[in-house]
């Protein structure tokens, strides 16, 4: 009867853990969308856009695919204090060429960008200050990907 008992404690637990830990997960689901900021309703919201958890000097890479004959607004935010949000678009292939880095344009928070070609492209997220290791700060940041199809002027 002992055993039985000390199992369904266990049990419960385990499951209380797991709910737990599931929650401190979840704190930033929909970040993006409530926090970045959008462009005009020229554009079309892209299930690629994300929201993650991260610590301060933690560096997060996204894959997206962008498709050829469409306008590209990507934009990034991030809690203030995880400091500056740096992201960089490079290509997915080995020489990982970088096509953007908003670090060169004084953090700006978003880009836009016409694709040729369809392509698969990495987003890195970086965030400043510490190591995410020595970071016992976290806190949520966003992606917002939206397209359009490209207008040819004429």
């Amino acid at each position: 009867m002992k055993i039985i008992l000390n199992m369904k404690i266990l049990f419960y637990s385990l499951l209380l853990t797991r709910v737990t830990f599931a929650g401190f997960g979840q704190e930033c689901t929909g970040y993006h969308q409530y926090h970045c900021r959008y462009t005009d309703y020229t554009y079309y919201y892209s299930r690629q856009s994300k929201s993650l958890q991260s610590h301060k000097g933690q560096e997060t890479v996204i894959q997206i695919v962008a498709y050829a004959g469409e306008d590209y607004y990507l934009a990034v935010c991030g809690n203030q204090k995880l400091g500056k949000i740096r992201f960089r678009i490079m290509e997915d292939n080995a020489s990982k060429t970088v096509l953007f880095d908003n670090a060169d344009n004084e953090y700006s928070e978003s880009v836009i960008f016409t694709n040729e070609a369809t392509r698969n492209l990495i987003i890195e997220l970086s965030t400043s200050g510490g190591s995410a290791r020595e970071s016992k700060y976290s806190g949520c940041v966003g992606l917002v990907v939206e397209f359009r199809k490209t207008t040819n002027p004429e």
